[in-house]
Formats: C-alpha cells, sequence, structure tokens
C-alpha cells in the first residue's frame, strides 16, 4: 500500500469481502480526504460507511445496489465516477499556515480542525467563515473501483480537484449548468452538501455571470473541450 501511494496521486482504499459476504475498509492511504478521517473509517463495512457520512438515500435506495454492485463487480471492468462539493477557504492572506492554502487535505474552514471532527460531525460548530466567490471551491473527485485479480478485493482511487468558482465563472457555458445544478439538489443532498453554507453567495455569483455570457452572446461550444 505505502508503495502504491507513492507512485499515484490519488488516494487509495481497499475493500476485502469479509466471511459474512460484506465488503470492509480494510486499508488505505488516505492523504486528502477533504471532510472525513481514516480511523473513523477504517474496518468498517461498505454499508456503515456510508451511513455514518449521511449519505443522501442510501438506506432507502442505495444500500442493496451498492452491496450487490460491489459483489459482481469483474476485473477487467473497472468503473469511473466523478462527485462534487463546494467549500469555503479563507481570504486570501487571512491565518493559516501557508502550507495548504486551497485546503485540499483537510476542509478546515468549513468544517472546523481536522482533530476536532469524529465521525462525519465536528466537536464544535466552527466559526462562521467569509464567504464570497473568492472564498469558494468546487472540490471534486475522480473516483474509480476495479476488482484486484488475485486477491479479488475492491481498489477504490480518489483523485481529488479543487478549482476557484472565479475560475468556472469565466468558462464559457459553464455558471449556468452550474447554477442549475445546485437548484435541483433535494432537501436531502442540500444537507449533505452543507448548501446553508454558501448556497445564496453561490448560486447569486453564477446567474452574474451567466447574464453577462449571456449579454455578450457567449455560449457553449459542443465542439471545444472546455476543462470544465
Amino acid at each position: 500500500m505505502k508503495i502504491a501511494a507513492l507512485l499515484v496521486q490519488d488516494d487509495l482504499a481497499l475493500m476485502v469481502e469479509g466471511s459474512d459476504g460484506r465488503y470492509y475498509f480494510q486499508a488505505g492511504a488516505i492523504c486528502v480526504p477533504g471532510f472525513w478521517r481514516m480511523r473513523d473509517k477504517i474496518g468498517l463495512p461498505l454499508d456503515e460507511i456510508h451511513l455514518s457520512g449521511n449519505v443522501p438515500q442510501y438506506r432507502e435506495k442505495l444500500h442493496t445496489s451498492f452491496e450487490r454492485f460491489f459483489r459482481r463487480l469483474p476485473v477487467d471492468k473497472p468503473v469511473i465516477r466523478n462527485n462534487y462539493f463546494v467549500q469555503v477557504v479563507r481570504p486570501q492572506g487571512e491565518g493559516g499556515d501557508g502550507v495548504d492554502p486551497e485546503e485540499l487535505a483537510w476542509s478546515t474552514t468549513t468544517n472546523g480542525p481536522e482533530g476536532e471532527f469524529a465521525h462525519g460531525h465536528p466537536a464544535h460548530p466552527p466559526a462562521r467563515p467569509v464567504v464570497s466567490p473568492a472564498t469558494l471551491r468546487l472540490r471534486t473527485e475522480r473516483q474509480t473501483l476495479r476488482r484486484l485479480p488475485l486477491s479479488g478485493a475492491v481498489l477504490f482511487t480518489i483523485r481529488t480537484y479543487v478549482i476557484p468558482v472565479e475560475q468556472l465563472g469565466r468558462e464559457p457555458g459553464v455558471p449556468a449548468r452550474m447554477a442549475s445544478a445546485v437548484r435541483s439538489w433535494p432537501e436531502s443532498v442540500e444537507t449533505y452538501k452543507g448548501k446553508a453554507l454558501y448556497g445564496g453567495v453561490l448560486v447569486e455569483y453564477l446567474d452574474k455571470c451567466a447574464r453577462e455570457q449571456a449579454e455578450r452572446g457567449v455560449g457553449e461550444d459542443p465542439a471545444k473541450p472546455y476543462p470544465f
């Protein structure tokens, strides 16, 4: 695991099938989790990991299908998916140690100190941060799942990117699409993604960027590979 972690930028989590047929988080190299701690999840089965993380609709809709998916995942067909969150960082030049200003490793401004964050919940609510377009980041993860051929374990990889929302606001067509996506979140997803902290500022800024693009006649060009 140590060698593998030094060879790739992704975080790595190894899920091993137990005698009860459930998959357990048995080993990992997690360097930039952002909002969860390996010490809270290691050794847990797949369902408890998601339930303790308050994943929306997991108990009601996803539990059975997730377990079935892990059992049936073939060696020759890895799966790729993406997810995204929004987090708040400190204003430029304010506080912090300067080592991780984008808070890639841990979302201190949004969730408080890592040492006080247990099982998906901060011990004390962090002070309300400065929320502005300049302090908002899109945090997106490229995740893969693949079965290892010899052990049968499932390797879960997580490659994290943190992108300034102001950068997204300049990308043709992206502000309108992102604003629409945020508005479409059901209440459970809003809670899970912490929308109450930043939602008003984020949507207002994206709408403003979308209007300005429309006034300039800027739209999406499907033939051009835009980064976002």
